[in-house]
C-alpha cells in the first residue's frame, strides 16, 4: 500500500493548486470544485480544445501550452502552487495513431515541464491524470493496477510513459488512472465521449453514429465522482497509481438502450465500420481505490445519463 503522512491536508488553509488543461472537461470540473472549497486556482490551458467560457471567474487564466517550455514559463513567472492537478493532455485514440508526434510531445514533454516547473516553483504534490481505458490494451476481466500495461495505441503508449516520468520525478505524487468519463461540458463534435456526441445528437434531433456493431464496451464513470477522487487525492495521504472507474464495461448498445429509456427512440441510427486501434472491452478495478479510503464510484450510470442529459438541456428536448 503506498501510503504516506499527510502533505497537504491543512485544515483552515486555503490550497493553492495549478490545474494544467482547466479549461478542458475534466479541468474545469476540477477548477469549479476548488474554487468552491475556497482554494486560490491558478489555469493553464492553450484554449486548442478547451473553452475560456469553461474557466471559473474566481481562477487565473494563463494561456500557454505545456509542451512549449518557454512560453509555460513566462505564464507562470512569479508564480507559486502548493499542488498541481495535471490533466492537460491530448486524449484520442484514433487520432494519435495519426498524429504520433503531436501526441508525444503535448504527453510527454507537457508532462516534463509541468513537473520541472512545480518543483522549481515549491509544489509539493503532484496529482497526475492518466487512463485506464486505453493503458491496459484489452481487458476481458477488468484490469486492476497489477495488470502489465499493453496500450496499443500511441496515445496509451505516451501515457504509460508519462506515468514514469511522474513516478521518477522528486515530487511526491500519485496517478489516477480514470476509466470513460461523462458529464455535462464535454465536447459533443468527433473529439468528445461517446455518451456526450450521442446525447447531442438526441438534442438536436439528429442521427446517431454506431461503428461496427455496437457491441464494443467501456467502463463510463461519472464525472462529478471523478472529481472526488482528484479532491481526495490532493490531501496528499496517497502515493502510486489507483484506478478510477466502475468495475462495470457497458457496450455502446447499452448505452443505447439506457438513453432512449430516458429520451426516446434517436432520431435515427447510422452504421459505420469499426475504427482502427479502438479497443473491444475496456473496464477497471477500482477495488484498491476503496480498500485504501481513496475513493469509491457512487453514481450508477443510468442516473449519471440523466443528470448529464439534464444538464445539457436535452431532457426538455425530450419532453
Amino acid at each position: 500500500m503506498d501510503k504516506a503522512p499527510p502533505a497537504l491536508d491543512r485544515v483552515g488553509l486555503v490550497l493553492r493548486v495549478l490545474v494544467t488543461g482547466g479549461a478542458g472537461f475534466l479541468g474545469s470540473h476540477v477548477v469549479d470544485a476548488l474554487v468552491a472549497r475556497g482554494d486560490r486556482v491558478l489555469v493553464v490551458d492553450d484554449l486548442s480544445t478547451g473553452d475560456r467560457a469553461n474557466v471559473n471567474a474566481a481562477a487565473d487564466l494563463r494561456v500557454a501550452d505545456v509542451s512549449d517550455s518557454s512560453a509555460l514559463e513566462r505564464a507562470l513567472a512569479g508564480q507559486r502552487w502548493d499542488a498541481a492537478v495535471h490533466c492537460a493532455a491530448k486524449t484520442k485514440v484514433v487520432e494519435s495513431m495519426e498524429k504520433k508526434e503531436l501526441y508525444e510531445r503535448v504527453i510527454l514533454e507537457g508532462t516534463r515541464n509541468v513537473l520541472k516547473l512545480s518543483r522549481g516553483h515549491h509544489a509539493s504534490f503532484f496529482v497526475n491524470i492518466s487512463t485506464g481505458g486505453a493503458i491496459y490494451g484489452e481487458t476481458p476481466v477488468c484490469a486492476d493496477e497489477t495488470v502489465p500495461v499493453d496500450p496499443p495505441s500511441n496515445y496509451g503508449r505516451f501515457k504509460a510513459k508519462a506515468e514514469e516520468l511522474v513516478r521518477s520525478s522528486r515530487i511526491d505524487s500519485i496517478t489516477l488512472r480514470l476509466a470513460n468519463i461523462y458529464g455535462a461540458r464535454q465536447r459533443k463534435d468527433l473529439e468528445g465521449g461517446v455518451i456526450a456526441i450521442f446525447i447531442g445528437c438526441w438534442k438536436r434531433r439528429e442521427p446517431i453514429t454506431l461503428f461496427g456493431d455496437g457491441s464494443y464496451q467501456r467502463d463510463y464513470v461519472y464525472i462529478g465522482d471523478v472529481v472526488q477522487a482528484i479532491l481526495t487525492a490532493l490531501a496528499g495521504r496517497h502515493r502510486g497509481v489507483y484506478n478510477i472507474g466502475t468495475g462495470i464495461a457497458t457496450s455502446v448498445n447499452d448505452v443505447v438502450r439506457t438513453l432512449t429509456s430516458l429520451l426516446g427512440a434517436p432520431p435515427g441510427v447510422h452504421q459505420a465500420a469499426a475504427r482502427p486501434a479502438e479497443i473491444l472491452r475496456a473496464c477497471v478495478d477500482p477495488t484498491r481505490a476503496a480498500r485504501d479510503g481513496l475513493w469509491q464510484p457512487r453514481t450508477a450510470l443510468a442516473e449519471g445519463l440523466r443528470l448529464t442529459a439534464a444538464a445539457e438541456g436535452a431532457l426538455a428536448t425530450a419532453d
